[in-house]
């Protein structure tokens, strides 16, 4: 063990000042109540509600709930730390995520299991999200020791002749972040690095059914050296997200989830004049020219459909493929997810799991009834004793609600087209614009149609579904606005002052 690091797995035994150790809410654990954190450290109040595990629906676990009293104490704690989080310089902050990095490393296995448990997708998944997970703290720690100002110019207009000029950033102050349930670790060390990299306290709410790797994320930042009251997770319902959008400390409210809330959240915190960060729904859309490497393109279509039970903004929805090579694509596809293992989610050699309730699994059953109505194929896949299977649907009609809406499912359609223009214009013409694609060996054809598709990145080569975690990532239209990705968003929760004198 690397001196002065020391895991929360090593100190499960530890007693109740370890209440936030992820082996305690992995499966088998005693079923204790899953605590809340308040500035720092655990609390249980009130009547628990019990949760069932999408991964096995014999095991519920029961979770502490939030409510706007709590909410209150814990924004009161964090506006309170303000001037200590400001206080840490740089290199500071950037050992304080290395230290995070470094634990939940180590905790890896543990936290696969945690995480599979409350979403149930397969551990491969969960494993892949916990190493992202780590890459993002690190490349938080970069930007954070990197975060630089500017000279500014200002002797070159008349009116700052004889001055100098610079900027600086500071914390913008507390900020609430409220996450989605897909990515239940991911989302919230997207949103709490960026925080500790730019010195602001932190509200974390995770989503109402994925509070265990939250809850355990705030253990690895106060023992890595963030102070306590800093950082509270406040599980609950959507009237806890209100209540921490609505507190008047908070000045940036950092959101991953519907276009639908995203929209509620703007209009609440705009009239107080809070900032925003939306990374919202989409329904994506990757285009495949006649010219691709048609292998290439299906395996990562597929692959990108199905990755996470499909639950993921940019999992790869809607596949414009050119007419002569649609149906060859579409049945390339078929065969790749018809070769996925389907089974139970802790066993390392499933490869999709579970979505994230029986009503979402009734949902997409109905979605993909819709298609087979309107005129789809259904080439593989259906929803099959409740489960989902892989499922590739060919040719939908417009109208078809996995034309216009987003499955967050393991579910994709297969669209031929004549021409490339016909396939921008439908893939532009819905409200989202997040991630997008392009298959193509031309690169005319990559370049034109990257610059024609409306959204906030294109990926050439690569189907919607690729996220580097250290680029710049957010949408545009109803898919939000604002940046996430470290850099990104840490200068999102900073403020860029700017400082003159004479010379």
């Amino acid at each position: 063990m690397t001196a002065g690091v020391e895991t929360l797995t090593d100190r499960a035994e530890a007693g109740p000042e370890n209440a936030f150790a992820p082996a305690h809410f992995a499966p088998g654990a005693a079923n204790t109540p899953v605590p809340l954190v308040i500035a720092g450290r655990p609390r249980t109040t009130g009547d628990p509600v019990d949760i069932t595990s999408p991964a096995d629906n014999r095991d519920v676990f029961r979770c502490t709930v939030a409510d706007p009293g709590l909410v209150a104490e814990a924004a009161a704690a964090a506006h309170a730390a303000r001037t200590r989080c400001a206080e840490l310089d740089r290199g500071e902050r950037a050992q304080i995520l290395e230290r995070m990095a470094t634990a939940i490393a180590r905790d890896r296995d543990v936290l696969a299991r945690v995480i599979t448990r409350e979403v149930g997708k397969a551990l491969r998944d969960s494993l892949g999200e916990v190493d992202r997970a780590v890459a993002t703290l690190h490349a938080a720690a970069h930007a954070a020791a990197g975060l630089t100002g500017r000279e500014i110019p200002v002797d070159a207009v008349p009116s700052g002749r004889g001055r100098r000029a610079y900027t600086v950033w500071e914390p913008v102050g507390v900020v609430a972040g409220i996450c989605g349930f897909n990515f239940p670790l991911l989302l919230a060390v997207h949103k709490l690095s960026a925080a500790i990299g730019a010195g602001c306290p932190v509200l974390l709410k995770p989503g109402d059914r994925t509070p265990l790797a939250t809850v355990a994320l705030a253990g690895y930042a106060v023992g890595a050296g963030w102070p306590p009251a800093a950082i509270s997770v406040l599980n609950g319902d959507a009237a806890v997200g209100s209540a921490m959008v609505e507190h008047p400390v908070v000045r940036l409210v950092s959101f991953t989830g519907s276009t639908a809330v995203g929209g509620a959240i703007a209009a609440a915190a705009g009239a107080h004049l809070k900032r925003t960060v939306l990374e919202l729904g989409s329904n994506t859309a990757t285009i495949v020219a006649a010219d691709a490497d048609l292998d290439l393109a299906a395996r990562r279509c597929a692959h990108g459909a199905m990755v996470s039970s499909g639950q993921s903004c940019i999992s790869v929805q809607r596949v414009f493929a050119e007419r002569t090579v649609a149906r060859n694509l579409a049945e390339a596809m078929a065969g790749h997810a018809a070769e996925l293992r389907v089974g139970d989610p802790y066993d390392p050699a499933t490869e999709l799991g579970t979505v994230i309730s029986a009503a979402a699994a009734d949902r997409l059953g109905s979605m993909i009834d819709n298609a087979v109505e309107q005129g789809a194929e259904l080439l593989t896949g259906g929803v099959r004793d409740g489960v989902v299977l892989p499922t590739v649907l060919y040719a939908p009609s417009a109208q078809a609600e996995i034309s216009r809406l987003e499955a967050f499912g393991p579910v994709v359609a297969v669209y031929p087209f004549d021409a490339l223009d016909e396939a921008v214009a439908t893939a532009n013409a819905l409200e989202f614009g997040l991630m997008t694609g392009v298959f193509t060996s031309s690169i005319e054809t990559a370049t034109t149609v990257a610059a024609a598709l409306e959204a906030g990145g294109v990926h050439i080569n690569d189907c919607s579904n690729y996220r580097a975690d250290n680029m710049p990532y957010g949408g545009v239209k109803g898919s939000g606005y604002g940046k996430e990705g470290p850099a990104s968003a840490i200068r999102e929760m900073s403020v860029e002052k700017v400082v003159t004198w004479p010379r």
